[in-house]
């Protein structure tokens, strides 16, 4: 199985991966996480990725894209990945078509977990973060309306994306992903 999890922020992207990677026995990859590892280990995209954190600015596509195709290569993405957090950008979105074609591990499913910005504000600022103030989740939004929430139509143009109401239990919500995964015809 190999899928990719769209969503805004807050949505519950970074749960459902890794409740759905433990139930399909493939790898999560979080491209976060993945910044993360460099960042800790002092890499020198780590620091290429310190600074441009540090200006509050996204890695550029050519980090984000070096990152994924390493990791994709590795031998226990063979039989499946979840994806979370990569594509962000059309761009990204382009450039991960091609690399699933040249690795021979196409795509299954795109998942878009949908809940109302409202409810999205309030989830956000309940879970306490230092950098979940009403201003930064709101940037976080408008980011992610402009730049991401277009490959959503990019996926529905090419009959890969599936959307799941996000507004539940962290359970239910599971179950409404597995679910609509059972139904996808491989």
């Amino acid at each position: 199985m190999r899928l990719i999890l769209l969503g805004a922020p807050g949505v519950g992207k970074g749960t459902q991966a890794a409740k759905l990677a433990r139930r399909l026995q493939v790898p999560h990859i979080s491209t976060g996480e993945l910044l993360r590892e460099e960042i800790q280990n002092s890499t020198p995209i780590g620091l290429q990725v310190t600074e441009y954190m540090n200006a509050g600015e996204l890695a550029p596509d050519s980090i984000m894209i070096e990152l994924l195709e390493k990791r994709l290569r590795e031998p226990d993405c063979l039989n499946g990945f979840i994806l979370d957090g990569f594509p962000r950008t059309l761009s990204q979105a382009n450039y991960l078509k091609t690399l699933v074609e040249c690795l021979k591990t196409p795509l299954d499913a795109v998942i878009s977990i949908e809940v109302a910005s409202e409810v999205i504000v309030d989830r956000l600022t309940r879970r306490g973060r230092y950098d979940d103030t009403p201003t930064t989740i709101k940037h976080r939004l408008d980011i992610y309306h402009r730049e991401t929430e277009p490959l959503k139509e990019f996926y529905r143009q090419i009959g890969m994306l599936r959307g799941v109401d996000g507004d539940a239990d962290q359970e239910e919500v599971t179950g409404r992903i597995l679910r609509c995964i059972a139904a996808i015809d491989f």
